[in-house]
């Protein structure tokens, strides 16, 4: 299932007296919220339910005007080429490292085991052709893994540019393992050269750390752990994304690609079940 864009219907709300500014961006369990007031708003915030998203918003002027937004974090899954499993973390980096040289991802994840993956693709059919490949014309044996990032949906209350922000990065977010996957297949069927590739890789890369820049912008430093994980998930894919602009070959550069695919798309996995929690 291919990823999509974010869900989203805005609501208006009526504006509040003085005291405005100091509202909670609700947090959200499916359909509920909860807006508290009083000048030691975030501090004096109620302890957060299972599931529950707040947000502490930055001060602004008194005539802010609210509103109320249900944004919807699409569920799909992406199939993965896992090329061994270990219980050793140094296992598992050796076997990545010699792959990463061959072109392709190297990428570890923990789940219980360190798990060496070696590319996604959106279509089950798509990666068992690849699977089959890789072992009647390299002797590369793998097998297919689904990594599923479940849909989640938040119902969020606060100023327009605030829910612009955090919505403009979930967005970004969302759509950045499409567009790896995409990239990663042109360069590796010579549809796209390296120059072009680079290029792409450093317009995502500035589009992520100005993003980043706005949720500190308009959530200030007593944003909640969702905000900062959000915030650190678009830092961390600007640095890898900037990391593969160094890459010395046109494999190297593919394989830094795969790795920063399957980087974001398992972040995403991990942060909704988060959210889901």
């Amino acid at each position: 299932m291919r990823a999509g864009r974010l869900k989203m219907k805005r609501y208006p709300v009526q504006k509040r007296g003085r005291w405005a500014a100091l509202l909670l961006i609700a947090g959200l369990l499916l359909g509920a919220g909860a807006v508290l007031y009083g000048k030691q708003a975030w501090e004096a915030a109620l302890p957060l339910l299972p599931g529950v998203l707040q947000v502490s918003p930055a001060p602004t002027p008194e005539t802010a005007s609210r509103e109320e937004l249900t944004l919807t974090l699409p569920g799909h899954t992406w199939y993965a080429l896992q090329l061994g499993a270990f219980d050793s973390a140094d296992a598992a980096e050796s076997l990545a490292a010699a792959y990463r040289g061959r072109g392709a991802a190297g990428y570890i994840r923990s789940q219980g085991q360190y798990r060496v993956l070696a590319a996604a693709y959106a279509a089950r059919a798509d990666a068992q052709a690849v699977m089959t490949q890789l072992r009647t014309q390299h002797q590369v044996d793998a097998v297919l893994t689904e990594i599923t990032q479940a849909e989640v949906t938040l119902r969020l209350n606060g100023r327009p540019d605030q829910l612009t922000a955090l919505c403009d990065a979930y967005d970004a977010l969302e759509q950045l393992s499409t567009q790896l996957a995409a990239l990663s297949d042109q360069l590796d069927r010579g549809k796209t050269d390296r120059q072009t590739a680079l290029a792409a890789l450093r317009s995502h890369g500035d589009t992520l750390t100005a993003l980043k820049a706005r949720l500190e912008a308009q959530f200030g430093k007593n944003a909640p752990k969702a905000v900062l994980d959000a915030a650190d998930m678009l830092e961390a894919m600007s640095l890898s994304l900037n990391e593969a602009l160094s890459a010395k070959s046109t494999a190297a550069l593919g394989a830094q690609l795969k790795y920063a695919q399957l980087q974001c798309l398992c972040g995403m996995a991990d942060y909704t079940a988060g959210l889901s929690d």
